[in-house]
């Protein structure tokens, strides 16, 4: 699928969610109860959070909606005036339309896994409301150990920029090191996907909790990857 293509699938995932709404808005009462309890490994009896039915139904995808818009602006010229705010003493090129579009079938599939996580919390949210909360239970780790795989098999082929990856002053002005960084980077984020999915299949009460250990994890992955060969301060 080319880049031009694959940047608007999180729109359409977004208006299917939005259908999937309005279909489920039919059957449901004004006040709506989420039960995801089951998502924690320790028992939270029978609790459950009773929300208005438009909120429950629509959140999530007008959330993804001004997410996904945002990632769209990153890219343009109003993006890198906005990334030179927070990225002053990076190299100039690290918040250039140009070096995005170097990158961009790898941009655009980060961009998709992020709405793909945030709309796995939505049809988790709608599984609950419609009498499924187990199957809810089991959705959202799924989702997030898919999405770290997704991201993690492409982040290796990012380049320095402002939005996406470890963006350190010195990954932003060492190529090399960005490469060596974003490779463990993105190791470390296949595996964190394989163990959600594992245990979320087998433990679905341990399955986030794994993957947000696990997301964790690949963070301090990253950042010891990023400062590997930093000269000792006096030396």
């Amino acid at each position: 699928m080319a880049s031009v293509d694959r940047k608007w699938v999180p729109l359409v995932l977004i208006g299917l969610a939005v259908v999937a709404s309005l279909l489920a808005y039919r059957w449901l009462p004004p006040i709506v109860e989420l039960r995801l309890g089951g998502l924690l490994p320790f028992d939270t009896g029978d609790a459950s959070d009773p929300v208005p039915r438009w909120l429950a139904l629509s959140l999530i995808p007008a959330i993804a909606l001004v997410v996904w818009a945002a990632f769209r602006a990153a890219p343009t010229a109003r993006g890198q005036r906005v990334g030179r705010v927070f990225m002053r003493g990076a190299p100039d090129e690290v918040t250039s339309p140009a070096q995005f579009a170097r990158f961009g079938k790898t941009y655009d599939t980060i961009v998709l896994a992020v709405v793909l996580l945030l709309l796995g919390v939505h049809g988790a949210i709608i599984a609950s409301t419609t009498g499924y909360p187990a199957l809810g239970v089991r959705i959202i780790p799924m989702v997030l150990g898919l999405c770290l795989i997704l991201m993690g098999n492409v982040m290796p082929r990012l380049r320095p920029n402002w939005v996406a990856g470890v963006r350190t002053k010195r990954t932003l002005e060492d190529p090399q090191l960005w490469r060596t960084t974003h490779r463990a980077f993105g190791t470390a984020f296949v595996l964190s996907g394989i163990l959600t999915i594992a245990v979320g299949l087998v433990a679905p009460r341990f399955g986030l909790v794994t993957g947000i250990v696990s997301l964790a994890a690949s963070c301090i992955v990253g950042l010891v990857a990023s400062n590997r060969g930093r000269p000792i301060p006096g030396t």
